[in-house]
C-alpha cells in the first residue's frame, strides 16, 4: 500500500492471506466458532433451569438438579432465518429460558402447536414451561432494518444480528502460495466495476429467499450464497482514493454524478471487497 494507512502494521496488511502481517489472526480466528457453540447453553445458578444464550442450530444434553436429564435441540438456519424450532426432552418438568435479542420487533412463540403468542421476555430471557417428556416451541424473531450513524455523515446498514455491505465486483490475483500447504494463498482483489455510491436509506428493502433444500450452502459466508439481501436506491458519486489500494473517507453530502440504480447489499461476512459505510442522498 502506498501510502500505508496502518502506522503500526506493515504495507502487506490488507492482503487476503494466511498470515500477511501477523500470524495471530490465523491462530486465533478458528477459536471463535467452537467457543461460541460451547457457550451457547448455560444452567442457572441453582442448576434447575437451562438457558439458551447464543442462538443457532445447536443441541445439548445435561443433567440438571434433582437428576433431571434434559436434551435440547434447536433446528434453525439462524442467523439466515428468523425462525428457530426447539425440541426439549426432560425426565421432569422445569423452566427453560431462551435469550431474546433486543433488536427483535414483533417476536412470537408457539408452544406444542398452539397459536403463536407475543414474546414476553424478562431481562432479555423468555421463559418456557417444559413438561416431563417432550416440549416443542417455535420462535419467530423478526427485525427491522436499522442504520447507524458513522463518520463523515455516512451510515451503516443492519438488520437483526447481521451488518450488510455492497460486495464490489472484483478480479483476483494470487500473490503468493504457501509451500507447505498449497491451498493457502495470498490474494489481491481489484474492483472491476464502480463502487463509489451514495444510498437513500428511505429505500432500504429486506428480502429472504430460503433455500429450497432447507439447507444453507457451505460455506454460506461467500459471495452470492446468502439467502438474505437488502436492496437500496443508489447513485454514483465522486469518491476519491487515498492511496493505491484503499478508499478515502466517505464524502459528506455528495452530489450524484449519474443515474440512480438499485444496489443489492448482502451480509458483511459474505463479501470480500466491500463498502460497508455509505454516504447518503435523497432519491427522486
Amino acid at each position: 500500500m502506498n501510502p500505508n494507512p496502518f502506522p503500526n502494521d506493515g504495507p502487506y496488511s490488507n492482503v487476503f492471506g494466511l498470515e500477511p502481517n501477523y500470524p495471530c489472526c490465523t491462530v486465533n480466528h478458528p477459536q471463535g466458532w467452537p467457543k461460541f457453540i460451547s457457550n451457547a447453553f448455560l444452567t442457572t445458578p441453582d442448576k434447575l433451569s437451562l438457558v439458551h444464550l447464543y442462538l443457532g442450530p445447536f443441541s445439548t444434553s445435561v443433567t440438571l438438579g434433582s437428576s433431571n436429564k434434559v436434551t435440547a435441540t434447536v433446528n434453525t438456519l439462524y442467523p439466515f432465518s428468523d425462525t428457530l424450532t426447539t425440541t426439549i426432552t426432560a425426565t421432569s418438568a422445569f423452566t427453560y429460558y431462551v435469550r431474546i435479542p433486543s433488536w427483535v420487533v414483533g417476536g412470537t412463540i408457539a408452544i406444542n402447536g398452539a397459536a403463536a403468542k407475543a414474546l414476553s421476555p424478562s431481562n432479555g430471557l423468555q421463559a418456557v414451561s417444559a413438561a416431563a417428556g417432550t416440549t416443542t416451541f417455535v420462535l419467530n424473531l423478526p427485525a427491522a432494518i436499522t442504520t447507524e450513524s458513522r463518520p463523515h455523515g455516512s451510515i451503516a446498514v443492519q438488520r437483526g444480528p447481521l451488518h450488510y455491505a455492497f460486495d464490489i465486483p472484483r478480479s483476483q490475483k494470487v500473490l503468493a502460495r504457501n509451500t507447505q500447504q498449497t491451498l493457502a494463498v495470498d490474494l489481491e482483489f481489484d474492483a472491476t466495476a464502480a463502487w463509489q455510491y451514495a444510498i437513500d436509506p428511505a429505500t432500504l428493502k429486506f428480502s429472504n429467499v430460503p433455500p429450497s433444500s432447507g439447507k444453507l450452502p457451505s460455506p454460506v459466508f461467500d459471495s452470492g450464497k446468502s439467502p438474505l439481501t437488502i436492496t437500496v436506491t443508489a447513485c454514483p458519486i465522486t469518491w476519491a482514493t487515498a492511496g493505491s489500494t484503499f478508499a478515502a473517507a466517505p464524502p459528506t453530502s455528495p452530489a450524484c454524478t449519474g443515474a440512480q440504480k438499485t444496489l443489492t447489499l448482502t451480509p458483511y461476512g459474505t463479501t470480500k471487497l466491500r463498502i460497508g459505510e455509505f454516504p447518503v442522498f435523497k432519491s427522486t
